[in-house]
């Protein structure tokens, strides 16, 4: 088994965390959807946008929240998965997936099932007209030309850098829908490694209904279904995906698997490494500096104790088949007249 099964290089790549009391300034389309949850006085994560209302305060100090609308609901979550972009990828792709979200909610007039639940153009277009602001509005819409990104971003493209390109075959995880939809164009676009990979998403098909209830995702999740046959033919070389594809499909073994996130526990770590089955094969984990080394050492501990029990029940199994063997087995028959 060991000569055609191989345990992949385990490597620890680290980066700088985000600064959570970063303005975020640098994002002017960022800037201009916090000014607009300000307007609508939508509170995201645990930050109060208007600290100054008292009724703020007062649901704040009750730790009870005012009901949002549909409408604001549709900001809210808008909101906060743009936030999460820019502090795990940085402002470009904030930049990207609020524009490119917005002009893709403006091509779309068949909401049925894509974007809002029961294809409600209404929502649709009281959405438009309150994003449609400042840096939001149509003939503002321009992207940055300098590449702003994040440390993990920046360090991720770093270590890619240094990979065989054309024998590449590899897997990158991540832990969020939204994340997949920015990071593949950015890989292939960024004038660090533009050119090097070809990228490709998978996120599966997730059947929960409250995804219908928001904006639309930047990913074509129609397409992703030819997304594993371009990797085994070769002609895509970088899938970026969820944990969608830890197990369960089959794919083509890789040489190389990159955790843009910790995997969440042992069996998902134990899942994502048995995707880089190739000889010589690479695993690497990102994780903010300073961490990450007692993680990964308490994972191979665990694994360690598994593969322990796992051989010791083995061992068992055996021992029982083997008494079995030795038992002697008396001709002629037992025969109870009562019973036939």
């Amino acid at each position: 088994m060991l000569k055609y099964v191989h345990r992949p290089t385990l490597s620890r790549i680290e980066y700088e965390p985000s600064d959570q009391n970063d303005s975020k300034a640098s994002s002017r389309a960022l800037s201009c959807l916090l000014e607009i949850c300000r307007t609508h006085r939508i509170q995201l994560g645990t930050h109060t946008i208007d600290p100054t209302s008292q009724m703020e305060q007062l649901f704040q100090s009750q730790q009870i929240r005012p009901q949002r609308t549909r409408l604001e609901n549709h900001l809210f979550k808008f909101a906060n998965k743009a936030i999460h972009i820019y502090e795990e990828l940085g402002p470009w792709a904030a930049d990207y997936f609020i524009l490119e979200s917005i002009a893709l909610l403006e091509s779309r007039h068949d909401l049925g099932t894509d974007m809002f639940a029961g294809g409600r153009n209404g929502e649709r277009a009281s959405l438009l007209r309150i994003l449609n602001q400042g840096p939001l509005a149509r003939e503002n819409r321009s992207l940055q030309d300098n590449f702003l990104i994040s440390s993990k971003v920046d360090r991720l493209i770093s270590f890619l850098r240094n990979e065989d390109h054309e024998q590449c075959s590899g897997l990158l995880f991540v832990r969020q829908r939204a994340t997949v939809s920015v990071l593949c164009p950015l890989l292939s676009i960024h004038p660090r490694i533009k050119g090097c990979f070809e990228c490709a998403t998978f996120v599966g098909m997730s059947n929960n209904a409250a995804k219908n209830n928001t904006m639309a995702e930047l990913l074509d999740l129609k397409a992703q279904s030819e997304t594993l046959a371009e990797f085994r033919a070769r002609r895509k070389n970088l899938i970026i995906a969820t944990d969608a594809l830890e197990e369960g499909i089959d794919i083509t073994a890789c040489n190389l698997v990159v955790c843009f996130d910790p995997p969440p526990n042992l069996k998902s770590f134990i899942q994502r490494r048995g995707r880089a089955r190739q000889e010589k094969s690479k695993f690497a984990i990102m994780f903010p500096r300073n961490e990450g080394a007692s993680k990964l050492e308490s994972w191979r501990t665990l694994e360690q104790k598994l593969i322990e029990a796992y051989q010791s029940e083995m061992r068992q199994i055996r021992d029982l088949a083997a008494i079995e063997d030795d038992v002697e087995v008396v001709p002629g028959k037992l025969e109870v007249r009562s019973t036939g």
